[in-house]
């Protein structure tokens, strides 16, 4: 890759991480605070931020020389919600009447080919909870996540799934037995949600759900997520705690595919 594609490569990665750091703090910053919170150059800091005021994404208050986000990004992405969520309302506020019900972690994540990526997480209030952030991947095949997306494909393309990352493995890890991985796909489908305990990270144990989306394709998953020890013991309140949350949200039934396509 070229040094010209390198440099706008990480400047576009700059412009998310400012907006992921306004998410984060959520209050007006300087550019100074911007600079040292990401580790930035001072003049790079101000030009970027600078850059995004005269784009419209951030607007300067002058007088406490602070930024700040807009409402363009908010108004340019309600059409994503809408597009792909097939329930009722926000899902953002449905995340804080998960975590108020159950007290635990909850998190959003989507397919991104043989992984999970987190898209929204919010942390529980009780102690202990589980520490990631939006855009770290997880494993396809060995999260409970990604097993819960996969009851939403189809049993063929599963098989070519779990043959190419056999084959990405490349020996590193045991390799994916078929029939062991479409007969637990096939529980989870008839359950509707799966708990999976020390699989993607060891000592933690997650409660998974699919949101459908409208096209079927770009799936959603929720997790409820803790200790272990915590999840299991409280398994069955919170499978049942969830359950009307996700009922009056729009989630109550999914349509599974055929098992072939």
């Amino acid at each position: 890759m070229s040094e010209e594609a390198n440099a706008t490569i990480k400047s576009v990665a700059r412009v998310f991480q400012v907006l992921e750091l306004f998410e984060k703090l959520r209050e007006p910053l300087t550019s100074i605070r911007v600079g040292r919170s990401l580790d930035y150059p001072a003049s790079s800091a101000l030009a970027l931020l600078k850059s995004m005021v005269a784009l419209g994404y951030l607007s300067f208050d002058r007088i406490d020389r602070t930024y700040f986000p807009t409402m363009r990004l908010p108004l340019m992405s309600q059409w994503v919600e809408s597009a792909v969520h097939s329930g009722d309302g926000s899902l953002i506020a449905m995340v804080g009447e998960l975590i108020r019900a159950t007290g635990e972690s909850v998190s959003i994540s989507c397919q991104n080919d043989l992984h999970m990526q987190f898209v929204h997480i919010e942390q529980g209030p009780q102690h202990i909870t589980v520490n990631l952030s939006a855009g770290t991947l997880a494993p396809l095949f060995r999260s409970s996540i990604g097993l819960a997306a996969l009851t939403m494909r189809p049993n063929d393309e599963i098989l070519r799934l779990a043959a190419r990352q056999n084959k990405a493995s490349k020996g590193k890890e045991a390799a994916l037995d078929p029939g062991a991985t479409l007969e637990l796909v096939e529980g989870i489908r008839r359950r509707g949600w799966f708990a999976g305990y020390d699989m993607y990270i060891e000592g933690v144990g997650a409660i998974s759900w699919v949101l459908p989306t409208r096209d079927g394709r770009r799936n959603m998953v929720l997790a409820i997520s803790g200790p272990t020890e915590r999840i299991r013991r409280n398994e069955a309140q919170i499978v049942v705690a969830v359950t009307p949350i996700l009922q009056a949200h729009g989630f109550a039934s999914q349509e599974r595919p055929k098992r072939s396509a």
